[in-house]
C-alpha cells in the first residue's frame, strides 16, 4: 500500500513538474520576444522562478521617485512607413504621491541625429539607427527623448497596430469622449489606399480597430496636436478599463496576453519588474494622470524645409521644454481658467462606488487643494458602469466647472433628474475600475 501511495506520488509530481515546465515555456517563448531587449539570455526557470517567487521590489528610477517610460507607436508590418515612430510619448510615474504625467513629441519634431550632422524629423530617427551598422535605433531615440526633455529614459515600450488593436479589443472597447468630431476622408488603410473615417463628438464605446482610427487620424483643424490629444485620452481610458478588468496580477491572464501580443510589442522591462509596475500603475487615478504636448504655441515654430514643413524649437538648448519636463506635476490651471471657475462657486458632491473605502474623501481632498467646494463625500453601493460619471444640475450656468471636471476625471456627463434631492451643483460618482 505504501508504495502504491508513493508512485501515486511521484506520478503526480512528474505531472506537475510536465504542467509547470509547459506553462513556462509558453509564457517564455512568447516573453523571450517582447522583452528580451537589453538584456541576457537565462534559462526560462530561472527567469519563470524570479518572476513568480522574486519579483523586482524597486524599479529603476523609484530611488528618485520618478520613473520615465518611453512609448513609441510604429504601423508595424504591412503599413507604409510602418517603422516610423508617428507615436512618441514620455510617461512619468511618481510612485510615491501615485501620480502620472505623459508629455507628447509631435512627429513632425525637427531634431539632430546623435553623434552626425544630419537633421530629420524626430520620428525617422529609430529607423536611421536600425537601418545603421550599430542597429542602435532604440539607443538613438531614447537619447534624443533625454536630450529634448533633460529626463533620464529608465524604460521604453514600441507597440505596433496590431498590438494596439489587440490590447483594446481584449478589454472589450474603451469609452473616449471626443471633443470634436472626425471627418478624415483620406484616412489610409491596410492596402496603401484609403478608408474614409467619419465620427462625431461625444462619447463613444470604441473596439480596437474604431480606437486605432481615433488615435491615428490627423484630418482635423490642428493636425498633430489634436491627434495627441485624442491618444493621451485613449491611454487613459486603456488603463482605467485594464485595472477594472485585471483587478489583480493574474500570471494566466498575464500568459495570454503574451501569446497575443508576442509579434507586436517590445520593451527592455524584466519580466520580474511587472508585478511591481502593476501594482505602482493600479494605484494611480485619472484624475492624478497630467497630460501636455511639446506645441507650437510656446515651445516649437512651424519651419518650411524642401516641399514640407517642420517643427523647430524655439531655443536650441530645449530650456523651455526641459523647464515642462522637469516641472510637469506642478503645471497648475491657467489664472483666467481658474477665475473663472471660482467665479462660478460650484458646489460638489462625490460617490465612491469602486468598493475602496474613504476614495471619495481622497477625491474630495484632491479637489479641495484646487479651490473646489465640497459639500459631501460618501461611499455608495457598486454601480453597473466604469469610469466615473458626472451628474449635472447647474442648468448650464456653471460651464467652466463641468468642463474642467469632465477633462479631469474623463468622466460622461448625465443631466440630473427632477426628482433628484441633492444640492451640489454636479455630482461625482466613482465607478468600477476608477
Amino acid at each position: 500500500m505504501l508504495k502504491l501511495i508513493l508512485k501515486l506520488f511521484i506520478f503526480a509530481f512528474l505531472i506537475l513538474a510536465i504542467f509547470v515546465a509547459a506553462f513556462s515555456y509558453e509564457i517564455f517563448s512568447a516573453g523571450q520576444k517582447i522583452f528580451s531587449a537589453g538584456q541576457e539570455q537565462s534559462s526560462i526557470i530561472k527567469q519563470f522562478g524570479e518572476l513568480v517567487f522574486n519579483p523586482t521590489k524597486e524599479l529603476r528610477g523609484e530611488e528618485n521617485n520618478r520613473i520615465n517610460i518611453l512609448f513609441l507607436g510604429v504601423g508595424g508590418e504591412g503599413h507604409s512607413g510602418g517603422e516610423l515612430t508617428d507615436t512618441i510619448m514620455i510617461a512619468s510615474i511618481k510612485p510615491q504621491e501615485k501620480e502620472a504625467a505623459l508629455l507628447s513629441f509631435p512627429r513632425d519634431m525637427y531634431v539632430q541625429i546623435p553623434e552626425t550632422n544630419i537633421n530629420t524629423k524626430i520620428n525617422a530617427i529609430k529607423i536611421f539607427g536600425d537601418r545603421s551598422a550599430e542597429k542602435n535605433g532604440i539607443d538613438l531615440i531614447k537619447k534624443v527623448a533625454n536630450e529634448i526633455s533633460g529626463l533620464d529614459i529608465h524604460y521604453y515600450i514600441q507597440l505596433d497596430f496590431q498590438g494596439f488593436i489587440k490590447i483594446i479589443d481584449d478589454l472589450d472597447g474603451i469609452d473616449v469622449y471626443l471633443e470634436t468630431g472626425i471627418n478624415d476622408p483620406t484616412y489610409p488603410n491596410f492596402n496603401r489606399g484609403y478608408d474614409p473615417f467619419y465620427i462625431a463628438q461625444g462619447w463613444h464605446h470604441l473596439d480596437g480597430a474604431t480606437a486605432l482610427k481615433v488615435a491615428r487620424s490627423r484630418h482635423s483643424k490642428m493636425g498633430d496636436f489634436d491627434r495627441i490629444k485624442r491618444q493621451q485620452a485613449v491611454i487613459k481610458s486603456a488603463k482605467q478599463k485594464m485595472f477594472e478588468k485585471y483587478t489583480k496580477f493574474d500570471i494566466i491572464a498575464f500568459k495570454n496576453i503574451l501569446n497575443s501580443l508576442s509579434d507586436n510589442m517590445k520593451t527592455d522591462i524584466q519580466l520580474k519588474e511587472l508585478p511591481r509596475f502593476y501594482k505602482i500603475a493600479k494605484e494611480i487615478k485619472n484624475h492624478k494622470i497630467t497630460a501636455q504636448t511639446i506645441d507650437t504655441k510656446t515651445y516649437l515654430n512651424r519651419t518650411h524645409v524642401g516641399m514640407g514643413y517642420t517643427l523647430q524649437a524655439k531655443d536650441s538648448s530645449y530650456e523651455k521644454i526641459k523647464n515642462l519636463s522637469e516641472n510637469i506635476f506642478d503645471i497648475e490651471i491657467s489664472q483666467e481658467r481658474m477665475e473663472l471657475i471660482q467665479k462660478e462657486d460650484a458646489n460638489i458632491e462625490i460617490k465612491n462606488g469602486t468598493g475602496t473605502l474613504d476614495l471619495a474623501n481622497k477625491v474630495a481632498r484632491d479637489l479641495e487643494e484646487l479651490g473646489y467646494r465640497i459639500i459631501n463625500s460618501t461611499n455608495i453601493d457598486l454601480p453597473e458602469f466604469s469610469g466615473v460619471q458626472i451628474y449635472d444640475n447647474s442648468e448650464n450656468l456653471k460651464p467652466n466647472t463641468l468642463e474642467f471636471l469632465k477633462e479631469k476625471f474623463n468622466a460622461v456627463i448625465i443631466e440630473m433628474s427632477e426628482d433628484n434631492l441633492s444640492k451640489a451643483d454636479f455630482v461625482i460618482v466613482l465607478g468600477k475600475g476608477f
